[in-house]
């Protein structure tokens, strides 16, 4: 009698159907459950896969430490008071990267602290490891931010370099070819960006991150190449649903924003408090850019207290993680990628009864 355990359904369609020739979010869809076989979540295999956003509210040096601590990648905002003091603390990790702008400015002071460090560090051989890079600049498929990325990657002192925010496979395309190694996806996705209703653009991300896959695999070592997804990821399971798609990893922001290493905190009779807040939010521009925007394309969220710390933030996207591989029938990270999945539409209600409803 053949095994019960290895029935087949007849021809499937293909596994990546939901995904083409439309667009769509991570609340349109979920992941179709297939046989488990690991023994228990804990015996799945997981790589490093977070990344901190480079908000002024969410990845300062406490917070860079916490995330190091944790073995994770954290992004330091360019904009906080003790960015040049985690920079000498922690530029010879490659996992860490900096946010810097495409200004002349930004691009000088890089290099004028490394050379305050290390004289002549223009002309001689390294001796430190090459310093991780985050353009950071919203519309990543610019000019701008091509030829910065271009200047940074002829430096040896310059390794690996995090693009701009791209959200179509021509911009991931052209940042590679300017040099970039990773590819930050998402325009217009984050819980506190308003792009999409100020300017009419973005593309819906689950979709962008699938597209974008495809490309760099259709045209390069997609192994030299990370990734990253990045907005609007509050759930373990929006994370999982974006590596099933096709990317390395996903950036927090809001999600992490309450853990008390991060910046931006202020007091109130003994309690700590602030405001998540967009790096174009008319606030952000305000108080730290000293200008008034005319069309501000971020928005300030309703006051917060302290959570859960990095630790327990980053634990319990890890515990996601491990269950849904059990779910997927898979055993690591490595294997959770389009091929190894069956993504499944949703209608509204179909979203709505897979979120806590009655209760």
């Amino acid at each position: 009698m053949e095994n019960s355990l290895n029935t087949d359904y007849g021809e499937r369609v293909s596994k990546n159907s939901t995904l083409e020739n439309q667009h769509l979010t991570t609340n349109d869809v979920t992941l179709k459950p297939k046989l488990g076989i690991l023994k228990s979540r804990s015996d799945a295999e997981l790589s490093k896969y977070i990344y901190s956003s480079p908000m002024d509210t969410v990845t300062g040096l406490s917070m860079t430490t916490a995330m190091i601590n944790t073995g994770e990648h954290p992004v330091v905002c360019r904009f906080i008071p003790d960015w040049n003091d985690a920079f000498i603390k922690y530029h010879q990790n490659p996992d860490v990267f900096f946010a810097i702008g495409t200004k002349k400015e930004d691009t000088v002071k890089l290099v004028n602290i490394l050379e305050t460090l290390y004289p002549d560090v223009l002309k001689k051989e390294l001796h430190f490891n090459p310093i991780s890079i985050s353009l950071d600049i919203a519309h990543g498929d610019s000019k701008i931010g091509h030829d910065t990325t271009h200047w940074l990657s002829q430096w040896k002192f310059i390794g690996n370099i995090m693009s701009g925010t791209v959200c179509t496979p021509e911009g991931a395309l052209r940042a590679i070819a300017s040099g970039c190694t990773h590819i930050r996806v998402g325009v217009g996705s984050g819980s506190a960006c308003t792009t999409r209703l100020m300017t009419g653009c973005g593309m819906p991300n689950l979709t962008a991150v699938y597209e974008i896959h495809k490309a760099i695999s259709d045209r390069h070592d997609r192994k030299a190449y990370k990734i990253i997804a990045d907005g609007g990821i509050k759930y373990p399971g929006d994370a999982v649903k974006y590596l099933a798609a096709g990317a390395d990893a996903i950036m927090l922001g809001n999600a992490l924003s309450k853990c008390p290493e991060t910046p931006g905190w202020n007091v109130d009779n003994g309690v700590p408090y602030k405001h998540y807040r967009g790096q174009a939010s008319r606030q952000f521009q305000e108080e730290l850019l000293g200008r008034t925007p005319d069309c501000a394309e971020g928005a300030v969220g309703p006051r917060i207290n302290h959570g859960q710390t990095c630790e327990q933030t980053i634990t319990m996207f890890r515990g996601g993680m491990r269950s849904a591989l059990s779910y997927l029938g898979l055993t690591s990270m490595s294997a959770l990628k389009p091929e190894n999945v069956d993504f499944v539409q949703l209608t509204a209600a179909g979203f709505t009864e897979g979120t806590p409803h009655g209760t």
